[in-house]
């Protein structure tokens, strides 16, 4: 008996994927494309990281490292008042400068995304495209020419007949210094998530008599905060690690952790202490991942 495509002369409707040939190196492709970046994370990554967790049990004699499993670097550091004292003021340091981070990038965002014409917004999206992958070191430089004792600010505050201010060497230098390395990539995760935002909702908003800090509370912040999230963990995660600003900034007082690295490092070639500061600081650093991810899929959720 002819089927109906015969009859009709219509060819039949095939579903998607069906009769397509499926053989055994189209199963492996999906593998043998993920080597590469599973290599790569096992050689620049898995190995290292593995290779520090070792080197905490190590021991140092005469200024080399001999293998060992001894605990008494452990008990040295985590027993230790100046790793705690780093520690508080690393943390105190980074959760300051997130919170700042996040009240100064959502407003530019907001203007940025949602305020500025096409062209302007392509504009300031490159300017702060061009901080993020320009030296940061050059810019803590140009900090310190500016809030130096004789530097531009109190220069300018000198001309107003002001008297100069220790603008260097304190938690305010920390802050601009932390703020100029974090906050260009807090700006563009907030700019780029608002951009998403339907703007029938925000048009439903207005509509319906929402002034513009109820559409803001009540739309764009729930709409963007896997956005916010993600920034707010950027910007700790940078803060946290970072040893620039508290060396150039600061002047390494109070030390940071990055800065008990180094220091405990150049006593002695303590190479198995200072691991064992680096391990804990991945660890608060992982932890602080972690509560992120689960924080933005929670709000997602709901």
């Amino acid at each position: 008996m002819a089927d109906a495509s015969t009859l009709t002369g219509v060819p039949p409707v095939q579903e998607p994927g069906r009769d397509r040939p499926r053989g055994p190196f189209s199963k492996t492709l999906p593998t043998l494309l993920g080597v590469p970046v599973l290599a790569w994370q096992l050689v620049f990554f898995a190995g290292p990281l593995l290779f520090l967790i070792v080197v905490t049990f190590w021991r140092v004699q005469s200024f080399r490292l001999e293998p060992a499993f001894s605990l008494d670097n452990w008990e040295r550091i985590l027993g230790a008042a100046t790793f705690y004292k780093a520690l508080l003021h690393t943390l105190q340091a980074a959760a300051t400068t997130t919170v700042l981070a996040l009240l100064i990038a959502f407003p530019a965002a907001y203007t940025i995304a949602l305020r500025l014409q096409p062209r302007l917004r392509d504009l300031a999206i490159a300017l702060l495209v061009i901080p993020v992958f320009s030296s940061y070191m050059l810019r803590i430089y140009a900090w310190q020419i500016v809030l130096s004792p004789m530097g531009i600010a109190n220069s300018l505050l000198g001309a107003l007949g002001i008297e100069a201010l220790p603008l260097l060497g304190g938690a305010f230098s920390l802050q601009v210094g932390l703020l100029t390395l974090t906050l260009p990539s807090a700006v563009l995760v907030l700019s780029f998530a608002l951009s998403g935002v339907d703007p029938s909702l925000v048009e439903a908003a207005e509509n319906l008599g929402c002034r513009r800090l109820q559409v803001v509370g009540h739309v764009l912040l729930p709409a963007v905060r896997p956005a916010l999230v993600l920034a707010g963990s950027t910007t700790f995660l940078l803060a946290f690690g970072d040893y620039v600003s508290s060396l150039f900034m600061t002047g390494s007082n109070p030390p940071t952790l990055s800065i008990l690295i180094v220091d405990t490092v150049k006593s002695g070639s303590q190479w198995p202490r200072a691991s064992v500061i680096g391990v804990c600081m991945l660890a608060l650093l992982g932890l602080v991942f972690l509560l992120g991810r689960r924080l933005a899929s929670t709000r997602r959720s709901a």
